[in-house]
């Protein structure tokens, strides 16, 4: 339809204005309007105007102009007699053959169409002729544009096409055309009722979310209640928890009996930490002019973001509460109790249980428990791996914790004296990380309790995350595991992944706790010393205790060989387990690498001549806290 066309060619061109006045001369004005607008009829053509077409068609002895875009914005007026006048004589133009030989379909294919004028200049060179202007509306009425636009179109290919059965073939057509008008309002209103409909589904989804958000908040209160209102379930068999519910087992018949008996805790060196952190507590304020041994306490404390934190030095200042006060101090430090709205006194109680709950070893007791809960904070922080893993408080919260109960209800005697003597908790664990399994149940049980549930704040989801990471680092600390742990993560060290995935995050973490649980032979020579004469002391109680029962030595654990053996072990233990797994560790840790240096300068100290006689006569100095 882009070209020129008609329905009828004879009438694209009226006559020449001489001969119209010459046979028109004797009709009158109105005749001579009909015969003008008869000429008229399905009149389609493309304008000069880029992309506009005109369409002109007659109705009643009435001229219907119309322009459509290829946007389908269509512009439609129908002219009566008296309009057409107007217009004919604003064009200069006297009577009705001038005005529609201006107009006819050659001028009509040079017209143009702006701001709803639609501007046919004509041939006529008569110095009062003007162009004809016919001004038209924006029209979408389904009937107008019908009859202006669409009827001269389609007769127009209808006679373009010159079909046999041309009545059939218009017929069919302005069907179609009525269809597709339709198909078009139709969507027009669709297009109305979703932006009604838009901001309805908007707050639709909005409610939605709060209303699961609620669900959420409601499980996780539900979750809360179940736990803090749990009755323990007693173990009937082992009679535990009498009065308290710290257990009171007797592992092995070899080992002391512990009863616990928390050990009260310096009022003035806790009151001095929860003002520095703003704790409120209805504890009674102390006299701090009373007791001014809280300052060392204190000083001591200050120290604990260093690498030689001395855990004997705060066993002492505290009077025997190594583990509460760097437990406490750490978890204030690193906003851990606000961020899981800790009671203050449930930590309280909690901490003083915990730290009961270890027994008087020479080596596996709350100091150890306190040195390795600080060189954990160490990794995590001085160390870089709060920043390598992206560590977010949950990850904190199970480090911290992990290392404050990794031997808890410890005996004394290792995994491989309860596996031979076919004792309680071998059984119960089918010898399987025996001690460390132990050790995460007995606290577990515990938090039971209201009265010590530190877990009371925490939605479900956050609990089951601590738990499993808990538990997950505390397994990994069983030596008999070691190698297979420790391989694990040179393999994860050699892809070039980021360390992103949970599993990533605990293998990990377990490896910080493992090497915070032997860094003692990474410290300053003083320390590794102390920890040294600890540890041969509790190796030896085990060896007694297996030459009693007519069982084999454990190796390094015969006090009949200490001249010997004890240097030859610790020189094994540092080069086959200790510096390897801290070079793996400072591949993931740069900050960390110093503590191998260390530990070799302890090697080279126990190869020294002068050593032998220095360790026999000091070994009588070791104690346990």
């Amino acid at each position: 339809c882009g070209s020129s066309v008609s329905s009828d060619p004879t009438k694209h061109e009226t006559k020449p204005e001489s001969e119209g006045r010459a046979n028109g001369k004797h009709l009158s004005d109105e005749a001579a309007f009909k015969q003008g607008v008869t000429k008229f009829v399905d009149v389609f053509t493309k304008i000069a105007t880029p992309k506009h077409y005109v369409g002109i068609t007659t109705d009643n002895s009435e001229l219907v102009i119309s322009t459509w875009n290829e946007q389908r914005e269509v512009y439609c007026e129908v002219l009566d007699q008296a309009t057409l006048l107007l217009v004919k004589t604003e064009s200069g133009r006297s009577h009705w053959p001038e005005f529609f030989e201006a107009i006819k379909f050659k001028a009509l294919a040079k017209a143009t169409f702006e701001n709803g004028i639609l501007e046919v200049r004509g041939n006529s060179k008569h110095p009062h002729h003007r162009p004809v202007r016919f001004k038209l509306e924006r029209n979408e009425k389904p009937t107008q544009v019908l009859c202006g636009m669409l009827g001269p179109m389609i007769n127009c290919i209808v006679q373009f096409k010159q079909r046999p059965c041309d009545a059939e073939f218009r017929k069919l057509e302005l069907e179609q055309v009525g269809l597709r008008q339709c198909i078009a309002d139709r969507e027009q209103q669709l297009t109305t009722v979703q932006n009604e409909l838009k901001p309805l589904q908007e707050d639709a989804n909005h409610a939605q979310d709060d209303a699961r958000a609620a669900k959420e908040q409601l499980e996780g209160m539900v979750q809360r209640i179940r736990r803090m209102t749990f009755v323990m379930d007693f173990h009937k068999r082992d009679h535990l928890y009498p009065d308290d519910p710290i257990q009171n087992l007797l592992h092995l018949p070899q080992a002391k009996e512990h009863v616990p008996s928390p050990v009260p805790c310096n009022p003035h060196a806790l009151h001095r930490i929860r003002t520095k952190y703003r704790v409120k507590s209805t504890a009674p304020l102390p006299d701090v002019h009373d007791d001014m041994q809280h300052e060392m306490v204190l000083q001591k404390l200050a120290k604990i973001d260093t690498w030689d934190y001395d855990a004997f030095g705060i066993a002492k200042a505290s009077n025997g509460c190594p583990l509460f006060f760097t437990c406490y101090e750490l978890l204030y430090r690193c906003k851990l109790v606000s961020h899981y709205k800790i009671d203050d006194t449930i930590l309280y109680n909690f901490l003083r249980t915990v730290e009961a709950g270890y027994h008087p070893n020479h080596y596996h007791n709350n100091t150890h428990a306190a040195d390795v809960l600080q060189i954990m904070h160490y990794i995590v922080h001085k160390g870089g791996m709060k920043d390598v893993l992206s560590m977010q408080p949950n990850e904190i919260f199970a480090s911290l914790i992990s290392a404050a109960i990794h031997d808890f209800d410890h005996p004394g005697f290792n995994n491989n004296f309860h596996i031979k003597t076919q004792a309680y908790l071998a059984t119960l664990y089918n010898d399987r990380s025996v001690l460390e399994n132990h050790h995460v149940s007995q606290v577990y049980e515990l938090v039971k309790n209201p009265k010590y549930n530190i877990f009371a704040g925490m939605t479900w989801e956050q609990y089951k995350d601590i738990r499993d990471s808990i538990t997950e680092m505390v397994l990994a600390t069983d030596m008999g595991i070691h190698a297979k742990i420790t391989q694990q993560f040179k393999n994860r060290l050699s892809e070039v992944r980021a360390w992103q995935s949970k599993e990533d995050m605990r293998l990990a973490l377990s490896i910080a706790l493992k090497m915070a649980d032997i860094s003692n032979c990474c410290r300053s020579t003083s320390i590794y010393q102390k920890w040294a004469r600890c540890i041969v002391e509790e190796f030896y109680v085990q060896g007694d205790a297996e030459a009693r029962l007519g069982y084999p030595i454990s190796p390094f654990m015969d006090r009949n060989k200490d001249d010997t053996d004890f240097v030859k072990g610790q020189i094994s233990f540092m080069n086959y387990i200790v510096v390897p797994l801290f070079n793996a560790g400072a591949e993931l840790l740069p900050n960390m690498a110093f503590a191998a240096d260390m530990c070799h300068r302890n090697r080279e100290m126990l190869d020294s001549p002068n050593f032998a006689h220095y360790w026999k006569n000091g070994k009588d100095g070791a104690t346990g806290t």
